[in-house]
């Protein structure tokens, strides 16, 4: 069963319906017949998923792109919540001796697009992902595969594709270990152990465990540090960000509005003729 998410409180408001407007609309934007909106308000087509974004997001916010942005697990996301609702009582996630080593699959297929992108000379974060998912018949089998795996796995599997699959998951969370700008901190001397913040999880992380959250196929969705998770008498659990501990809700309104200007101004004319790049 997947974890159930929090509620509003007397706390005040959560993340929660902020998190899931922001998912509903990225969903809605890569619809074939919602996404030419953008197009008619700005008069460009604007890319929502640049890697070059996506790569500074993560170096900035950690895995915040994941839980938030991401078109494809925010799919996950809601076909999950419809699976609970139609088979509550055969959606469930897989055996920890099955779940531990399939983990690191995705690296595998990190490796595999690592050695695409170098020997086909693909320009991965600022040009057309299609031309990447074309190159070759790994990369080709991948995203029709993944197509599959999102739609139809998370019925009954939550979060399969991003646990299990996500080659740019497994690239991030090697990049979030080694540059941990933003991370979620338990503090061990607060903690009550309750295990809270482990129920709330949607990838199963071991939180009250550890120490620091960086990587560890986190998806940023801080559940884990919404308002009614850890208890109010600890409080144990926060964002850190460059060591400074941070109101959750107003970071996340900080790194949506860092990314949706960005990636607007991004597709601007100045931005072109200042680095003479040719976006998608």
């Amino acid at each position: 069963m997947p974890p159930k998410s929090t509620k509003k409180n007397r706390n005040g408001i959560t993340l929660l319906h902020l998190r899931d407007f922001v998912r509903l609309i990225t969903v809605l934007l890569f619809l074939p017949w919602i996404a030419w909106v953008p197009e008619t308000i700005f008069g460009a087509e604007l890319e929502f998923e640049m890697e070059v974004m996506v790569l500074l997001m993560f170096a900035i916010f950690g895995s915040f792109w994941c839980g938030w942005i991401c078109p494809f697990g925010n799919a996950d996301y809601f076909i999950s919540k419809i699976g609970n609702k139609l088979f509550p009582s055969l959606q469930r996630g897989l055996p920890e001796k099955v779940d531990k080593p399939l983990r690191y699959l995705k690296y595998l297929f990190l490796a595999g697009f690592v050695f695409v992108i170098i020997s086909e000379g693909i320009d991965y974060f600022w040009g057309d992902h299609m031309i990447m998912y074309k190159s070759t018949d790994f990369t080709w089998g991948y995203i029709q595969i993944k197509k599959g795996l999102i739609l139809l796995v998370p019925f009954l599997i939550p979060r399969f594709f991003c646990k299990y699959i996500c080659f740019q998951k497994a690239g991030y969370n090697i990049m979030n270990r080694l540059l941990p700008i933003t991370t979620i901190k338990r503090d061990t001397s607060a903690c009550i152990s309750c295990g809270k913040c482990d129920k709330v999880c949607p990838v199963q992380i071991q939180i009250s465990k550890k120490e620091t959250i960086t990587g560890d196929d986190c998806l940023g969705c801080y559940s884990c540090v919404d308002k009614g998770v850890c208890p109010e008498k600890a409080n144990a659990m926060s964002i850190s960000f460059l060591g400074k501990k941070i109101d959750p809700l107003l970071f996340a309104v900080a790194a949506l509005l860092f990314y949706y200007l960005v990636t607007g101004f991004m597709h601007t004319a100045p931005f072109h003729s200042m680095f003479r790049i040719v976006l998608p």
